[in-house]
């Protein structure tokens, strides 16, 4: 059989489109992965209380933002400048972009929100809405 449905023919066929889907696919410069943060989480009655580690990221480096109840940390570490040329002999500690993000829970305070970096650790706090507790509604006639 030489026609259309020819099982090696259609392999053929296929094997080439394989190559060039590949071939495209190099061809793309590969966009670096940002890293993720390690974070914990704590509550209490008036605040939660959010700590990434990010060793070496400045201040001017950091963004913080809340949105629909998503709260969203990035930004990037960088080589300092006086190291930037050493030859690097081991490579352990996360540099480039970083990103996380945290949905809060629904008595999240968003307007009372603060952070501070301190040794390498970016503290976020966020207050709690004082729930009302359960409330008896009347039936009118």
């Amino acid at each position: 059989m030489k026609g259309p449905t020819d099982p090696l023919r259609q392999m053929q066929r296929l094997s080439e489109r394989l190559r060039e889907a590949m071939a495209m696919h190099r061809l793309r410069p590969a966009r670096p992965r940002a890293w993720q943060p390690p974070m914990d989480v704590q509550a209490s009655d008036e605040a939660y209380v959010i700590r990434l580690d990010l060793p070496g990221a400045a201040r001017e480096q950091i963004e913080a933002s809340a949105e629909d109840g998503v709260l969203r940390v990035r930004g990037e570490v960088t080589m300092p400048a006086r190291l930037a040329d050493a030859r690097r002999v081991r490579a352990e500690r996360p540099m480039g972009r970083f990103a996380r993000s945290l949905r809060l829970p629904s008595d999240a305070d968003m307007s009372d929100a603060s952070a501070t970096l301190s040794d390498g650790v970016l503290t976020l706090r966020v207050g709690r809405r004082r729930q009302g507790g359960r409330i008896r509604i009347e039936i009118g006639q």
